[in-house]
């Protein structure tokens, strides 16, 4: 009897602290997230994720509102659901207005074709975020770049900036070397923005050429919506100030043995360029007084080396098919739209290639891989400062 005891003890043992008994017991979470991106004047897009498969929504407010809106992604008639990855647009908002939110989720316990059974709901606390507004005459945010998968790294550049006056981040490329392991985006960058600014302030990732690659590469625009559209490239309005996104695809010709025949980026490009024929044509483009260009690959003509400083860089950029290409490509169409300021990334080290009238009608600021920018757009102009990680400003100038 004794013996039959003890067997029992163990098999209920065996059950309880087995990895499916101890999954089961774990509470239902939001894990990841909720995280800000899209940001307009009227609208914005929330992300985040569960820990199990659920039905999830957000709730919004105005703030000092009680009246409470709710919105879930909806596809062909069917809100989604049975899922852990949440991408939630919010429309219809006011401009220049603070808003409240906070998201819901319910985990789907059985999911059948005339049988659905939900179990706990957990929701966040209310953040709070505010629209766009279209009559700024200013605005600020901040440029990271080449952070290559150091959270650490990605921290202290935002600890170095003042992330409760800026409007928003720009990560520039590169800020993953390769994606190659599931939920990468998180554990690089994405959950240190939540911990410092992204739950109330968006943030955008310019595509660098090392996120083109790795196995997982294809599936990145699932983590990242710069715009509705989930583009890579895409413009943003801040009243005065326009600042186009571009992304410079990979920096080795397409037909490159790494590549192994699998990439197309030379018409992506060349997509890209005819896109931003019709941005700098666009009424509100031509409307704005300061226009800037973010973009991780520093397009590059030969011409530039007519200026010595940068001779040896521009030469050896040269050789590299992106580089080149969007030279060819985008500083024509550029040159004709009156940009203040380009900033890029890429070479892992500060440098600037100046304004050269009829080659380079535009200055382009190279940021290094251990600073981060400030950009303030202001009547005054467009103001770049570079400040490293340990705090000291490395270069100020306004264009």
């Amino acid at each position: 009897m004794r013996r039959l005891i003890t067997m029992v003890a163990a098999v209920v043992a065996i059950a309880l602290f087995s990895p499916v008994a101890a999954q089961a017991q774990q509470a239902y979470t939001i894990n990841h997230g909720p995280y800000l991106q899209g940001l307009t004047y009227d609208g914005v897009i929330v992300s985040f994720t569960t820990s199990e498969r659920g039905f999830s929504k957000v709730e919004v407010r105005e703030k000092g509102s009680d009246e409470v809106r709710e919105f879930r992604t909806s596809k062909h008639g069917l809100f989604e659901a049975n899922n852990t990855h949440n991408v939630i647009e919010v429309k219809n908002l006011k401009p220049a207005t603070e808003y409240e939110y906070r998201v819901v989720s319910k985990k789907l316990t059985r999911f059948e074709p005339y049988h659905v059974r939900f179990g706990e709901e957990v929701a966040s606390e209310w953040y709070s975020f505010r629209t766009f507004d279209p009559a700024a005459k200013s605005v600020s945010f901040v440029v990271a770049n080449d952070i290559h998968d150091k959270a650490d790294l990605c921290a202290k550049m935002l600890d170095v900036q003042p992330l409760d006056e800026i409007e928003m981040v720009f990560y520039n490329g590169d800020i993953m070397s390769y994606y190659n392991r599931e939920g990468q985006p998180f554990t690089s960058f994405i959950d240190v923005s939540v911990e410092k600014f992204a739950k109330n302030k968006p943030f955008a990732v310019v595509r660098g050429n090392h996120e083109t690659r790795g196995q997982f590469a294809r599936i990145y625009d699932e983590y990242i919506h710069n715009t509705p559209e989930g583009m890579f490239y895409g413009v943003f309005y801040f009243g005065d100030t326009a600042v186009v996104m571009l992304d410079g695809g990979e920096d080795k010709d397409d037909q490159h043995p790494v590549y192994g025949g699998l990439v197309d980026f030379d018409n992506y490009r060349r997509e890209e360029a005819e896109w931003l024929k019709g941005v700098v044509r666009s009424p509100e483009f031509l409307a704005a007084k300061n226009r800037i260009v973010i973009m991780h690959v520093p397009p590059i003509v030969e011409r530039m080396a007519e200026i010595e400083e940068n001779k040896k860089e521009i030469m050896r950029q040269i050789a590299w098919r992106g580089a080149s290409h969007l030279g060819e490509l985008i500083i024509p169409i550029l040159n004709e739209a009156d940009i203040d300021v380009m900033l890029c990334g890429h070479i892992h080290r500060q440098l600037i290639y100046p304004e050269q009238p009829g080659v380079l009608e535009f200055p382009i600021v190279v940021n290094d891989n251990v600073s981060s920018l400030y950009v303030r757009s202001d009547e005054a102009g467009v103001y770049v400062k570079a400040v490293h990680i340990d705090g000291h400003t490395s270069f100020e100038k306004t264009y």
